[in-house]
Formats: C-alpha cells, sequence, structure tokens
C-alpha cells in the first residue's frame, strides 16, 4: 500500500540489516526464519479482537494493522555459509586438508581418528570436483573482501543466492554433521577465528588485528551485491548469526541501518533436547560447554579479539527478544498479565520491530523500556574500566526512585581517569595508601608518622609488582596514540596475590549504589518495587534487593554465580521474580521510538484533512470582527446583522455580497 509518505520513509522501508546474537539453543536461526516468511504464514500471532481491552490492546492494534500491510521478508545471510564461501576454493587448491586434522574434534586437545577424517575428507573432495565449476567461478570473483566492481558483484550475487552454491554447502555441511556432530561446531569455530586472526581459514601462528573484519568484509560486500541487484528497491537482510562483538561493531558503524537483536531463553537446554533428542544427551552437554566458552569471554579478555563473546554481543545489543515462551504457556495463560499486557511471543516481538523500523514512534515505549534505557543511558557514567553497568530502582508503578552505576564512592577518584604510570613517577594524586606502598598494618595504629618498619608488607610489595608490570617499557605512549592508561586494581591485586575475588574492587556494584542512594538522600521504601539492571545482581546485590522487598528483577545479561539460583530461591512466597528484559534500549531506542513527524502533521499530509468551524462560529467571529471595525456605523452594522442572522446560509450569503462588490 503506498502512501503520499512513502518517500520519507523510503529509507528505512527499503533498505535493513538486521543481525542476530545469542547462546547456542537461544533460537537465532529460528528467528531468521521467522523474518523471511511471509506474514500470513507466520504463526503464534495473535489477533487484536483476541486480547483484552485496554491501552497495551490499543497499541497491539495499531502495530498489527501496519505491520499486516507493511511486513517485510528478509533474505538470510547465513554466518556458516560464508565461512563455506572462504573456505571450499582452498579446499579445492589444497587436496591433502590437513585443516580437517587440525579442528575436526570433538576435544581441540584429541585428535579424530584418520579412518574418520579420510572418510570426510573424500566426501567433500567428491563434491568439490563435482562443482568444479562452481568453485572456479568463486575463484574468478576474487578477494572476496574487496569485491567492487558491478560486473564482480552481480556474480558474487549469483553464486552466494544461487541454487548451486547453497546446494554445496548443505550438503558439506551435513557430510561434517553427520560424522560429527560436535567435530563440525568445532571446524567452524576454529575456521572463523583463523579467519578474523590472519585472514586465512587454515590453521597460522600470525595474527593480525587488520584480518578481524575477514568475515565481516565479505558479508559486507554480499550486502552491496544484493543491493545492487535489487536495483536499490527493497533490500532486507537478515545475518544469522554473529558471536564476535568487534563484528557487530563493524556493522554498527557501516550502516545506519543496522539493527542487532539478542535472543534469549532460559530453557535452551530443554530446547536441544527437544530439537535433538534425549539420546544425543552427551552431545547436547558437549555443545553447551562450548557455548560457555564463547559466552564467557575469556579468550577475548586476554586480548584475543578474534574469539566469539558473546556476552559482549548480547550487552550491545539494539533489541532484546525473550525466547521464553512455551507453546503451554500460551495455551494455558499461566502469566495472565504477561499474556494480556505485552507482545508475548518471539513472533509479536518481531511484529513490533518492523513496525518500529519502518514507522518509528508508532507506538509508545513501554514502562520496562523506558526504565531500562534510563539504566542504559546510567551506565555511561561508570568509571570502570573493564565493564560498565547501570541500575534503576523504582516503586510498583515504575516510576524511578533512584539510579546507580558501576563506580567508586562519592569523592574517591574513578578508576577510569587515573594513570598507572603516574605511580612510577611520585604522583599520588588519586592512588591509596596501599597502592603507593605505604599502607600501615592493620594491627597498628595509623599515623602520617609510623616508621618505616611498620609499613604493611603486603603494600610494599604491591607497589612494586604494580611498577614492574606498569611502566613506560610495558606500555610506552608509542603505542598508546594519546590515550590515558588506567589500570584494574581488582584484575591486578587478584593476579599479585593469586586469587579471584570480587571483593577487591574498588567500585560499587550498580544495584548496590541506586539501592543506596535512596536511603543516602533519605528516601521511601522499595517493597513490592522493581530493581532494573543492564547486567544481572551478583549474589551480594541480589540479597540487598531481597532485604528490601523487591518484587521483580529485571535484567539483560544472566550473572554467571549462583544468586539467581541460591539467593534468589529461599522461598517461594517472598523470592524476587527475574525477568528477562525484552524490548528496545540504546542508541535503537531513539531511532525506533523518535517519530519523524508528530502524529497529527502526518495525517494531514496523508489525506489533506482540514478541521473547519460550525457556520454559526464563523458569523460569530465575524460579527465580533465588523463590529469592532465599524462601531461608528450601527447603521450599517444592522444591516450585516439582518444578512448574517438570516438563516443558516448568513456567513455564505455575506460572502456572495463581498463577491459582487468586487465584480462592480
Amino acid at each position: 500500500m503506498s502512501t503520499k509518505l512513502d518517500q520519507l520513509y523510503s529509507l528505512r522501508k527499503n533498505f535493513t540489516i538486521i543481525g542476530i546474537t545469542g547462546r547456542t539453543g537461544s533460537g537465532c536461526s529460528d528467528l531468521a526464519e521467522v523474518l523471511s516468511e511471509n506474514f500470513e504464514k507466520i504463526q503464534s500471532i495473535r489477533k487484536p479482537e483476541d486480547i483484552e481491552q485496554s491501552v497495551f490492546q490499543r497499541k497491539y492494534q495499531i502495530t498489527y494493522n501496519y505491520t499486516k500491510e507493511n511486513w517485510k521478508q528478509y533474505q538470510i545471510i547465513e554466518y556458516k555459509k560464508v565461512i563455506f564461501l572462504l573456505l571450499l576454493p582452498l579446499l579445492y587448491k589444497n587436496s591433502k586438508n590437513k585443516h580437517l586434522f587440525d579442528y575436526y574434534r570433538y576435544l581441540l586437545a584429541k585428535e579424530s581418528s584418520k579412518e574418520k577424517i579420510t572418510l570426510v575428507k573424500e566426501k567433500i573432495k567428491n563434491l568439490i570436483l563435482s562443482n568444479e565449476n562452481l568453485i572456479q567461478q568463486i575463484i574468478e570473483t576474487g578477494d572476496l573482501t574487496k569485491v567492487r566492481i558491478k560486473k564482480k558483484l552481480t556474480l558474487l550475487n549469483e553464486i552466494f543466492w544461487g541454487k548451486d552454491f547453497n546446494k554445496l554447502a548443505n550438503e558439506v555441511n551435513n557430510i561434517l554433521k553427520n560424522e560429527g556432530f560436535i567435530e563440525r561446531i568445532m571446524l567452524l569455530h576454529h575456521t572463523a577465528n583463523n579467519l578474523r586472526k590472519s585472514g586465512k581459514p587454515f590453521k597460522t601462528y600470525k595474527s593480525d588485528p587488520k584480518n578481524i573484519y575477514t568475515i565481516a568484509k565479505v558479508i559486507n560486500r554480499i550486502i552491496k551485491a544484493t543491493k545492487q541487484e535489487s536495483k536499490n528497491q527493497e533490500c532486507h537482510i537478515v545475518i544469522d548469526s554473529l558471536r564476535n562483538s568487534l563484528e557487530i561493531n563493524f556493522f554498527k558503524e557501516r550502516f545506519s541501518a543496522f539493527y542487532l537483536i539478542a535472543v534469549k531463553n532460559d530453557a535452551r537446554k530443554t530446547k536441544l533436547i527437544e530439537l535433538y533428542g534425549k539420546e544425543k544427551l552427551k552431545i547436547i552437554d558437549r555443545l553447551l560447554e562450548i557455548d560457555e566458552d564463547e559466552y564467557k569471554c575469556t579468550d577475548f579478555q586476554k586480548g584475543i579479539f578474534y574469539a566469539p563473546d558473546v556476552q559482549n554481543c548480547i550487552q550491545i545489543a539494539d533489541y532484546h527478544v525473550n525466547n521464553n515462551i512455551l507453546q503451554s504457556e500460551i495455551n494455558s495463560k499461566e502469566d495472565e498479565f504477561k499474556y494480556n499486557f505485552s507482545f508475548f511471543t518471539v513472533e509479536e516481538q518481531l511484529m513490533k520491530l518492523q513496525a518500529l523500523i519502518q514507522q518509528p514512534g508508532i507506538i509508545t515505549p513501554d514502562p520496562t523500556e523506558r526504565v531500562m534505557q534510563i539504566a542504559y543511558t546510567a551506565k555511561l557514567n561508570s568509571g570502570c574500566i573493564s565493564r560498565q553497568v547501570g541500575a534503576v530502582v523504582t516503586d510498583s508503578e515504575f516510576s524511578t526512585k533512584a539510579i546507580g552505576w558501576n563506580d567508586v564512592p562519592k569523592g574517591a577518584i574513578p578508576c577510569s581517569v587515573r594513570n598507572v604510570k603516574e605511580i612510577s613517577n611520585n604522583n599520588t594524586f588519586g592512588f591509596t595508601k596501599f597502592e603507593l606502598g605505604e599502607g600501615l598494618k592493620e594491627t597498628e595504629q595509623i599515623n602520617t608518622e609510623q616508621a618505616d618498619n611498620l609499613l604493611d608488607n603486603e603494600s610494599k610489595k604491591f607497589n612494586e609488582y604494580v611498577r614492574t608490570n606498569f611502566n613506560e617499557s610495558t606500555l610506552p605512549e608509542s603505542s598508546l596514540g594519546g590515550r590515558n592508561c588506567p589500570y584494574c586494581f581488582k584484575q591486578a591485586y587478584n593476579s599479585f596475590s593469586g586469587e579471584k575475588n570480587q571483593v577487591h574492587t574498588r567500585s560499587l556494584h550498580a544495584e548496590e549504589n541506586a539501592m543506596m542512594q535512596i536511603s543516602r538522600s533519605g528516601g521511601q521504601g522499595l517493597k513490592d518495587g522493581f530493581l532494573f539492571t543492564t547486567a544481572s545482581p551478583c549474589e551480594l546485590c541480589a540479597k540487598k534487593a531481597y532485604q528490601l522487598g523487591v518484587r521483580t528483577i529485571y535484567y539483560i545479561d544472566p550473572y554467571p554465580g549462583i544468586s539467581r539460583n541460591h539467593i534468589l530461591k529461599s522461598n517461594s512466597k517472598t523470592d524476587p521474580k527475574m525477568i528477562l528484559f525484552s524490548g528496545a534500549v540504546g542508541r535503537a531506542y531513539h531511532k525506533l521510538y523518535e517519530s519523524f513527524l508528530s502524529q497529527k502533521d502526518e495525517l494531514a499530509l496523508l489525506t489533506n484533512f482540514k478541521l473547519e468551524s460550525p457556520q454559526n462560529v464563523k458569523v460569530k467571529s465575524l460579527k465580533n470582527i465588523l463590529s469592532n471595525e465599524f462601531k461608528d456605523r450601527k447603521d450599517l452594522i444592522e444591516k450585516l446583522d439582518a444578512v448574517l442572522e438570516k438563516d443558516e446560509k448568513g456567513f455564505d450569503n455575506f460572502i456572495k455580497i463581498i463577491q459582487k462588490g468586487l465584480e462592480k
């Protein structure tokens, strides 16, 4: 359906890229499939009349009616197929396929049997040889990260979306999966790592940061090729899926039309069992082990930036989709409130997203989105150099009572503005006595005139440790490029002591900071209130929230500790409810909810609608004007009154008199 405002919204309607991220088993591929479907074929979207009448029902109806007319079908770029696009020509050239021996393994430390590798190698080799023309076409395209010529882009588009390549990629994938499900995962995992590390899929010891975007650049070229062949009409792409935050930032910086969706599901193991069956339980457990490594960002935190870091990916998502909904919950309406007052299913959440992308501001944010956006904004105040977290505490009506972020206590110097090299230069500002090697023994009376032999030995050794590890030789100014050089005390102290203890952090946690702001300012109680956090509460913050009577905790990213299963599971009658946040947040919150024009102006432009005053109001206004203008001519006013009050068409009669006068 075309309208007069189509040109105004053409950029939103004609070109969109959606990236999907999430943990294994959360439903990334399912979500991509929904986006690729026709609206009429999508299940689990309720009709507006099936929802209890309320303000939300009106919002739902507006969204439903709009999306039904304007739903866009997306083309799916599967990440693994992009890897195959890069890998297959090299397997064709390298008949030995040593790559399979290196990474086609159940465990990285344990090689697969030569028989299995040989079988897989021969099957793939035969497939590749039977598709030699296709492989030659891929080779002819050249460096896939740099395809720019129109002719080559056309060829790339034909290859990637063509039946031959997709059939070959699916057949290779099936061979790898059938001979070793986990082995296939490991192979793709390490191939992607190698491509981001060195620009090559095969095992290499060479690492260069310039290669970090190798796969992202190929996806970018595929998008360019697809857009070119669409004749710059409609082009909608969904990438299934992204698991490296630097690749995501590549697309965010490159395309204003890029949106990252994080799919979350607490019942991932249950979903995987439903998908693969209980007989594959051992494989599922191994799959979840691999996922745990990719999620925790362990390698990423060590500076191995080419590794997956799913936790960071979820943190920077624009739109969060909750995939916890089971069919049984929908049928039984177990959670009546949530069922009647939210976009409940994955399909409904995507319906809302599509409407907001194409028609920003078509509905207003719900209370949870509004408050989480405040928390998201608050986290930017954090002086923590490891991770920024924001939190908001509200009453039972979602009215904000306090905000907080993870930072040092008021009056202390935030980590982000300190420079660790100043310790070696004897600049003491912002550093504690302990860090400077001047900490006193706990058993001694603290006095600035204490003798050296009363100093804490641990403090002196820690100062030496910092000076040794953080100095100009290890952190040269030439490498910093003008940047400040702070350091994380917790990381340094844990490394120095050989412990792993979160108690040593300098910062308050965002959640406790928010809750303490209320008591600091003499505020009110929080019983039955809500806590919003851009992460999720640790054991200590969870206990504080529980004690304060917080009823519900909305969170974005699950905490790896035992707070949820231990602290928050003490009494079913009083336990706070943990709810995964769903909706828009961050920059996307403004992109999706800030309308281009006011609704009133849009309606006027669309329909040429003009509201006119009734005749009697026009007559009254005209009489007032004439009475003021001719107040000294009572005879004239009496004649005008006679004309205007003659009948209901008095105003029209007066206009005719003026027209006759002008004609003379």
